[in-house]
């Protein structure tokens, strides 16, 4: 959160735990399936899954909380390599 507000961004305001996040797909999900969260915000779906090594896909009206969830991925420079973002806004 603090990596937003240096970027000049608003913060999600309804961020939920990665744990909550991580039972769920370990639970519904094995590795190499797809995620799809069309709701992402901050991205925490996302981010969760790419760390259980499952594909994903997000999808976000808001273009601030789609710039904003990328800043998880900065933070780790082995995570999201390969992959392929589109804005479409």
């Amino acid at each position: 959160m603090m990596k937003s507000k240096e970027n000049g961004l608003k913060p999600h305001p309804a961020r939920f735990p990665r744990r909550f996040a991580e039972f769920f797909i370990k639970f519904l999900t094995n590795e190499g399936d797809t995620v799809f969260d069309p709701f992402a915000g901050s991205n925490t779906t996302g981010y969760v899954a790419e760390h259980l090594q499952r594909k994903w896909i997000a999808c976000e009206l808001n273009e601030e909380y789609i710039k904003n969830s990328l800043l998880r991925f900065e933070e780790e420079p082995n995570l999201f390599t390969n992959k392929e973002v589109i804005l479409n806004v």
